[in-house]
């Protein structure tokens, strides 16, 4: 008998093989792509991440600020230029100018971007939460159903002398276990859903939401250093063409200590001139006004002196500031890029994993067609690999964020 029992079996798993048709339904079967169906399967339109996030930049307050801002930085630009005409300043005070003028819309255009991408990082993530509530709500109402239906069969073994009182307790306590973490879990997602409707302006009672994440794995050309060190360089670039600007303006037109000196020996010799025959009025104007610059010529000499040293330390500070930047952003990085690669790992385990766990599923299904094992104890096994499901989604998304971060230091 037991022979034949084993025949029957080994012919079923080749039938099955061979057409494919046993298959679960619950447990993930690619790394690409983790995708099952919508979260709601009810008829409610569906709404993208990309529409979700294009709906909050058309109502962000911060990026309508930015543009506002921009906008300001512009005309107060063009202002600044005119007012350098009417003064008629030199040309290398100009050129300083329109260039420190230049950069900081551009810096201000930056400033914009960064903020459309943190924006995008926050819908993204209130986005995928919401999937992953709502994935948890589902799973953990399967596994009460599972629960409550061994309940059922260890109340009908406890009349029959098989289980006792202590396993009925047992089991209630893992569905009211459950039950809790459901009411916590819609809880959470409301406040999600709140959240996500004050960010987008996107009733969720109105949409469904894909389920659906992408993994494409980090390409690097290069070294890692060399990518962070130009990834670093394009968030920084700004603030470094200022402190290359400001340094180069400084250096070529610096008040020395000697410069202070030749103006200390002009004052000190000055003399007021007096009105001498055949002087006009405008002559002897002429030589008290050069009088008045020459005894003003040491004040004025150490008011420079001193306005040089003090912009040559804000330089030096900022140049510190910005190696120090360089380098913090730099470890940060370092360490996102271990931790992504060590996600990297995960993914790929969790992968294997859920390939053995559809194997097994394989075979419990198998047994259940052939009557060797009930519905529940079926039904228990699907419900445990939907968390397979869960789980490396929730890595996909960390692995997600970590390459993001890399790619754009701003958001770390």
């Amino acid at each position: 008998m037991k022979k034949k029992i084993n025949k029957i079996v080994a012919f079923a798993i080749g039938i099955s093989i061979m057409s494919g048709s046993i298959m679960p339904v619950f447990a993930a079967d690619t790394i690409q792509n983790v995708s099952t169906a919508n979260v709601q399967t009810n008829q409610k339109a569906v709404l993208t991440l990309d529409e979700a996030i294009k709906s909050a930049i058309s109502t962000s307050e911060t990026l309508a600020l930015d543009e506002i801002n921009i906008s300001y930085v512009d005309k107060t630009n063009d202002i600044k230029k005119d007012q350098d005409d009417f003064n008629n300043v030199n040309n290398d005070v100009e050129n300083y100018h329109n260039d420190t003028y230049d950069i900081n819309l551009k810096k201000a255009e930056q400033q914009r971007d960064f903020d459309q991408d943190l924006l995008t990082q926050n819908v993204t993530k209130k986005y995928n939460d919401i999937v992953t509530n709502q994935m948890k709500i589902n799973n953990v109402a399967k596994d009460l159903e599972v629960k409550n239906t061994q309940l059922e069969d260890v109340k009908l073994k406890q009349s029959l002398g098989i289980k006792t009182s202590i396993d009925v307790k047992s089991t209630s306590l893992d569905i009211e276990k459950l039950q809790n973490s459901q009411v916590l879990s819609q809880n959470a997602l409301k406040d999600l859903q709140y959240s996500f409707k004050a960010l987008t302006g996107k009733d969720l009672e109105q949409y469904s939401l894909e389920q659906d994440v992408n993994f494409e794995p980090l390409k690097i050309d290069g070294s890692m250093d060399e990518y962070l060190d130009n990834t670093i360089d394009s968030y920084l670039k700004y603030s470094e063409q200022l402190l290359k600007l400001n340094k180069d303006y400084y250096n070529d037109n610096k008040t020395t200590a000697a410069a202070v000196d030749v103006a200390k020996n002009i004052s000190d010799t000055a003399e007021k001139p007096k009105f001498l025959e055949g002087d006009t009025v405008e002559t002897y104007m002429n030589k008290y006004n050069k009088y008045q610059q020459d005894i003003n010529a040491y004040t004025n000499a150490v008011s420079a002196r001193l306005a040089y040293l003090g912009n040559q330390l804000t330089v030096n500070k900022d140049q510190t500031s910005l190696n120090k930047n360089k380098k913090d952003f730099k470890d940060q990085l370092k360490t996102c890029y271990t931790n992504l690669r060590a996600s990297e790992d995960k993914i790929n385990a969790y992968k294997k994993n859920i390939e053995i766990v559809n194997e097994k599923l394989s075979n419990y299904k198998l047994q259940y067609d052939l009557g060797m094992i009930t519905e529940t104890i079926y039904n228990g096994y699907v419900v445990n690999s939907m968390q397979d499901d869960i789980d490396l989604r929730n890595e996909i998304i960390t692995y997600n964020n970590l390459k993001e971060k890399l790619q754009k230091p701003w958001l770390a």
